[in-house]
Protein backbone atom coordinates (compact mmCIF):
# COMPACT_ATOMS: atom_id res chain seq x y z
CA UNK A 1 0.00 0.00 0.00
CA UNK A 2 1.40 3.48 -0.94
CA UNK A 3 2.17 6.27 1.41
CA UNK A 4 0.21 9.12 1.22
CA UNK A 5 2.21 12.64 0.99
CA UNK A 6 0.14 13.74 4.44
CA UNK A 7 1.51 10.53 6.04
CA UNK A 8 5.00 10.58 5.37
CA UNK A 9 4.79 14.45 6.07
CA UNK A 10 3.63 13.93 9.74
CA UNK A 11 6.16 11.13 10.17
CA UNK A 12 9.26 13.21 8.93
CA UNK A 13 7.82 16.02 11.00
CA UNK A 14 8.98 13.67 14.29
CA UNK A 15 11.91 12.26 12.62
CA UNK A 16 13.10 15.86 12.22
CA UNK A 17 12.81 16.40 16.30
CA UNK A 18 12.54 13.38 18.39
CA UNK A 19 12.00 15.16 21.37
CA UNK A 20 8.48 16.38 20.29
CA UNK A 21 7.77 13.19 20.76
CA UNK A 22 8.67 13.04 24.26
CA UNK A 23 7.08 16.46 25.29
CA UNK A 24 3.67 15.25 24.04
CA UNK A 25 4.48 11.94 26.00
CA UNK A 26 4.89 13.94 28.89
CA UNK A 27 2.21 16.07 28.20
CA UNK A 28 -0.18 13.28 27.93
CA UNK A 29 0.63 12.22 31.37
CA UNK A 30 3.07 9.01 30.10
CA UNK A 31 6.21 8.78 33.00
CA UNK A 32 9.67 9.68 30.80
CA UNK A 33 12.95 9.07 32.30
CA UNK A 34 15.68 11.90 32.16
CA UNK A 35 17.76 11.07 29.16
CA UNK A 36 21.07 12.19 27.74
CA UNK A 37 19.99 12.23 24.15
CA UNK A 38 17.31 11.46 21.53
CA UNK A 39 18.24 9.82 18.39
CA UNK A 40 16.03 7.71 15.31
CA UNK A 41 16.73 3.84 15.64
CA UNK A 42 15.66 1.05 13.26
CA UNK A 43 11.85 1.11 12.40
CA UNK A 44 12.14 -2.71 11.39
CA UNK A 45 10.28 -3.50 14.09
CA UNK A 46 9.11 -7.38 12.78
CA UNK A 47 7.50 -9.24 10.33
CA UNK A 48 5.48 -6.14 8.67
CA UNK A 49 5.27 -4.89 5.27
CA UNK A 50 8.23 -3.09 4.04
CA UNK A 51 5.90 -0.27 2.61
CA UNK A 52 4.38 0.25 6.39
CA UNK A 53 8.01 -0.20 8.13
CA UNK A 54 9.11 2.69 6.25
CA UNK A 55 6.21 4.84 7.44
CA UNK A 56 7.05 3.96 11.46
CA UNK A 57 9.22 6.32 13.27
CA UNK A 58 11.12 4.56 16.07
CA UNK A 59 12.99 7.16 18.56
CA UNK A 60 15.18 5.67 21.26
CA UNK A 61 16.02 7.93 24.15
CA UNK A 62 19.82 6.83 25.19
CA UNK A 63 21.24 7.84 29.29
CA UNK A 64 23.33 6.14 32.23
CA UNK A 65 22.12 2.62 32.34
CA UNK A 66 24.82 0.51 34.71
CA UNK A 67 27.94 1.05 33.30
CA UNK A 68 26.74 2.37 30.36
CA UNK A 69 26.58 6.07 30.14
CA UNK A 70 24.42 6.09 26.47
CA UNK A 71 22.34 2.68 27.05
CA UNK A 72 18.75 2.74 25.91
CA UNK A 73 16.28 4.14 28.58
CA UNK A 74 12.87 4.00 26.57
CA UNK A 75 12.24 3.56 23.23
CA UNK A 76 8.86 5.41 21.67
CA UNK A 77 7.12 3.61 18.55
CA UNK A 78 5.30 6.93 16.43
CA UNK A 79 2.52 5.74 13.80
CA UNK A 80 0.09 8.11 11.89
CA UNK A 81 -2.91 6.73 10.81
CA UNK A 82 -4.97 9.16 8.98
CA UNK A 83 -8.32 6.32 8.58
CA UNK A 84 -9.21 3.93 10.97
CA UNK A 85 -8.53 0.70 10.32
CA UNK A 86 -8.84 -2.69 12.50
CA UNK A 87 -5.86 -4.41 11.48
CA UNK A 88 -3.73 -1.75 13.43
CA UNK A 89 -4.78 -2.98 16.59
CA UNK A 90 -2.95 -6.02 15.71
CA UNK A 91 0.42 -5.15 14.45
CA UNK A 92 0.89 -2.20 17.12
CA UNK A 93 1.26 -4.70 19.52
CA UNK A 94 4.50 -6.41 17.31
CA UNK A 95 5.83 -3.32 16.63
CA UNK A 96 6.21 -2.47 20.52
CA UNK A 97 7.24 -6.01 21.42
CA UNK A 98 9.79 -6.12 18.88
CA UNK A 99 11.45 -2.95 19.88
CA UNK A 100 10.99 -3.88 23.19
CA UNK A 101 13.03 -7.10 22.04
CA UNK A 102 15.58 -5.92 20.29
CA UNK A 103 16.34 -3.16 22.53
CA UNK A 104 15.90 -4.60 26.03
CA UNK A 105 14.26 -1.73 27.21
CA UNK A 106 10.63 0.09 27.99
CA UNK A 107 8.61 1.13 24.95
CA UNK A 108 5.84 3.24 24.29
CA UNK A 109 2.92 3.91 21.39
CA UNK A 110 2.09 7.47 20.51
CA UNK A 111 0.15 7.50 17.70
CA UNK A 112 -0.39 10.43 15.36
CA UNK A 113 -3.92 10.88 13.94
CA UNK A 114 -4.90 14.03 12.15
CA UNK A 115 -8.41 14.02 11.98
CA UNK A 116 -10.12 14.14 15.69
CA UNK A 117 -12.73 11.40 14.63
CA UNK A 118 -10.12 8.72 13.93
CA UNK A 119 -8.16 9.88 17.35
CA UNK A 120 -11.12 9.22 19.26
CA UNK A 121 -11.78 6.16 17.14
CA UNK A 122 -8.32 4.29 18.16
CA UNK A 123 -8.33 6.35 21.68
CA UNK A 124 -9.26 3.19 23.27
CA UNK A 125 -7.08 -0.32 24.91
CA UNK A 126 -6.53 -3.25 22.67
CA UNK A 127 -6.46 -6.53 24.87
CA UNK A 128 -4.37 -9.09 23.52
CA UNK A 129 -5.64 -11.84 25.33
CA UNK A 130 -3.82 -12.52 27.96
CA UNK A 131 -5.18 -11.73 31.39
CA UNK A 132 -4.01 -8.53 31.94
CA UNK A 133 -2.31 -7.96 28.90
CA UNK A 134 -3.17 -4.77 27.54
CA UNK A 135 -1.83 -2.59 25.10
CA UNK A 136 -3.37 1.16 25.34
CA UNK A 137 -1.77 3.10 22.90
CA UNK A 138 -1.04 7.18 23.10
CA UNK A 139 -3.10 9.05 21.28
CA UNK A 140 -2.24 12.24 19.83
CA UNK A 141 -5.11 13.89 17.71
CA UNK A 142 -5.69 18.42 16.89
CA UNK A 143 -7.26 18.70 20.06
CA UNK A 144 -4.43 17.59 22.25
CA UNK A 145 -1.80 19.54 19.89
CA UNK A 146 -1.20 23.29 21.34
CA UNK A 147 -2.39 26.15 19.47
CA UNK A 148 0.71 28.25 18.82
CA UNK A 149 0.11 31.78 17.86
CA UNK A 150 3.45 33.33 18.90
CA UNK A 151 5.80 33.12 15.74
CA UNK A 152 8.88 32.74 18.78
CA UNK A 153 7.29 29.31 19.91
CA UNK A 154 7.67 28.87 16.27
CA UNK A 155 11.22 29.77 15.79
CA UNK A 156 12.19 27.47 18.38
CA UNK A 157 10.14 24.36 17.76
CA UNK A 158 9.12 24.38 14.06
CA UNK A 159 8.17 21.28 13.69
CA UNK A 160 5.37 21.97 15.66
CA UNK A 161 4.20 24.99 14.68
CA UNK A 162 3.63 23.24 11.44
CA UNK A 163 1.19 20.42 13.60
CA UNK A 164 -0.13 23.72 14.91
CA UNK A 165 -0.97 25.11 11.80
CA UNK A 166 -2.39 21.74 10.31
CA UNK A 167 -4.18 21.14 13.59
CA UNK A 168 -5.81 25.06 13.92
CA UNK A 169 -4.94 26.91 10.86
CA UNK A 170 -7.89 26.56 9.16
CA UNK A 171 -9.87 27.80 11.52
CA UNK A 172 -7.56 30.36 13.27
CA UNK A 173 -5.45 32.62 10.68
CA UNK A 174 -3.23 33.59 14.03
CA UNK A 175 -1.89 30.20 13.89
CA UNK A 176 -0.73 30.66 10.70
CA UNK A 177 0.52 34.01 11.05
CA UNK A 178 2.64 33.21 13.32
CA UNK A 179 3.87 30.17 11.42
CA UNK A 180 4.84 32.63 8.52
CA UNK A 181 6.75 35.07 11.25
CA UNK A 182 8.30 32.47 12.79
CA UNK A 183 9.47 30.12 9.86
CA UNK A 184 11.14 33.34 8.56
CA UNK A 185 13.68 33.60 11.43
CA UNK A 186 15.17 30.08 10.95
CA UNK A 187 17.44 28.51 7.93
CA UNK A 188 15.82 28.99 5.02
CA UNK A 189 16.09 25.90 3.73
CA UNK A 190 14.40 24.61 6.45
CA UNK A 191 12.03 27.31 6.34
CA UNK A 192 11.47 25.91 2.80
CA UNK A 193 10.38 22.47 3.92
CA UNK A 194 8.31 23.51 6.15
CA UNK A 195 6.46 25.93 4.10
CA UNK A 196 5.86 23.42 1.68
CA UNK A 197 4.77 21.19 4.29
CA UNK A 198 2.51 23.43 5.98
CA UNK A 199 0.58 23.85 2.25
CA UNK A 200 0.34 20.76 1.57
CA UNK A 201 -1.44 20.02 5.04
CA UNK A 202 -3.58 22.86 4.47
CA UNK A 203 -4.82 22.35 1.25
CA UNK A 204 -8.26 23.44 0.30
CA UNK A 205 -8.30 25.26 3.30
CA UNK A 206 -8.86 28.55 4.33
CA UNK A 207 -5.64 28.13 6.54
CA UNK A 208 -3.92 27.72 3.16
CA UNK A 209 -5.22 30.75 1.43
CA UNK A 210 -3.71 32.78 4.54
CA UNK A 211 -0.48 31.15 4.31
CA UNK A 212 -0.53 32.03 0.61
CA UNK A 213 -1.67 35.39 0.86
CA UNK A 214 1.16 36.03 3.57
CA UNK A 215 3.85 34.92 1.92
CA UNK A 216 2.78 37.31 -1.35
CA UNK A 217 2.71 40.00 0.86
CA UNK A 218 6.18 42.81 0.26
CA UNK A 219 6.63 42.96 3.47
CA UNK A 220 7.63 38.95 3.98
CA UNK A 221 11.14 38.89 4.08
CA UNK A 222 11.43 35.11 3.34
CA UNK A 223 11.92 34.61 -0.75
CA UNK A 224 12.22 31.97 -2.88
CA UNK A 225 11.31 31.00 -6.43
CA UNK A 226 8.51 29.64 -4.78
CA UNK A 227 6.77 32.89 -3.04
CA UNK A 228 8.11 34.74 -6.48
CA UNK A 229 5.72 31.85 -8.51
CA UNK A 230 3.11 33.24 -5.44
CA UNK A 231 3.36 37.00 -6.55
CA UNK A 232 3.40 35.85 -9.52
CA UNK A 233 -0.51 34.37 -9.67
CA UNK A 234 -1.42 37.54 -9.22
CA UNK A 235 -0.22 38.85 -12.63
CA UNK A 236 -1.51 38.19 -16.01
CA UNK A 237 1.96 38.29 -17.77
CA UNK A 238 4.02 35.32 -17.36
CA UNK A 239 1.44 33.66 -14.67
CA UNK A 240 1.81 30.23 -15.73
CA UNK A 241 5.79 30.64 -16.46
CA UNK A 242 6.21 31.80 -12.50
CA UNK A 243 3.88 29.17 -11.48
CA UNK A 244 6.13 26.37 -12.83
CA UNK A 245 9.05 27.33 -12.03
CA UNK A 246 8.01 28.08 -8.45
CA UNK A 247 7.35 24.25 -8.43
CA UNK A 248 10.20 23.36 -9.65
CA UNK A 249 12.31 25.08 -6.93
CA UNK A 250 9.87 23.73 -4.38
CA UNK A 251 10.15 19.87 -5.50
CA UNK A 252 14.30 20.46 -5.75
CA UNK A 253 14.28 22.42 -2.26
CA UNK A 254 12.77 19.19 -0.53
CA UNK A 255 14.70 16.71 -2.16
CA UNK A 256 17.89 18.67 -1.33
CA UNK A 257 16.44 19.22 2.09
CA UNK A 258 15.57 15.48 2.59
CA UNK A 259 18.77 14.43 1.29
CA UNK A 260 17.35 12.60 -1.97
CA UNK A 261 19.95 15.30 -4.44
CA UNK A 262 18.97 14.58 -7.87
CA UNK A 263 21.26 14.35 -11.29
CA UNK A 264 22.57 17.03 -13.48
CA UNK A 265 19.65 15.73 -15.82
CA UNK A 266 16.91 15.26 -13.62
CA UNK A 267 17.44 18.36 -12.01
CA UNK A 268 17.70 20.05 -15.26
CA UNK A 269 14.31 17.77 -16.21
CA UNK A 270 12.33 19.54 -13.32
CA UNK A 271 13.44 23.27 -13.61
CA UNK A 272 12.56 23.00 -17.37
CA UNK A 273 9.38 21.53 -16.99
CA UNK A 274 6.22 23.72 -17.53
CA UNK A 275 3.28 20.95 -17.10
CA UNK A 276 1.77 22.14 -13.95
CA UNK A 277 -0.15 18.56 -13.35
CA UNK A 278 3.01 17.00 -13.83
CA UNK A 279 4.88 19.10 -11.49
CA UNK A 280 2.32 18.19 -8.34
CA UNK A 281 2.79 14.70 -9.65
CA UNK A 282 6.47 15.15 -8.47
CA UNK A 283 5.76 17.40 -5.60
CA UNK A 284 3.84 14.62 -3.88
CA UNK A 285 6.50 12.12 -4.94
CA UNK A 286 9.32 14.42 -3.44
CA UNK A 287 7.65 14.37 -0.12
CA UNK A 288 7.56 10.16 -0.05
CA UNK A 289 10.42 9.04 -2.12
CA UNK A 290 13.38 6.84 -0.52
CA UNK A 291 15.64 7.64 -3.43
CA UNK A 292 16.06 10.50 -5.99
CA UNK A 293 15.25 8.41 -8.92
CA UNK A 294 12.20 7.24 -7.81
CA UNK A 295 10.87 10.60 -8.98
CA UNK A 296 10.09 9.93 -12.53
CA UNK A 297 8.60 6.26 -11.81
CA UNK A 298 5.43 6.24 -13.01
Amino acid sequence: MAISPEHQIYSELFADAPDMAVDFLRDLGVVVPDYDRSELTSCDLGHVDPVERRSDVAIMLRGKVREDPLGNLMGIVVEVQRDEKERKRFSWPEYVAALRSKHECPVTLLVICPRQHVADWYDKPIPLGHPGFVLNPIVLGPERIPVITDPAGVSRHPTLGVLSAAAHGPVDPDVIKALHTGLDSIDQERATKYIGYALHLLTDSNGQRVLEELMMTETYEYTSAWTESLKAEGRAEGKAEGKAEGKAEAILRIMDARGKIPSDDARKRIEECRDLDLLDVWFNRALNITRADQLFED
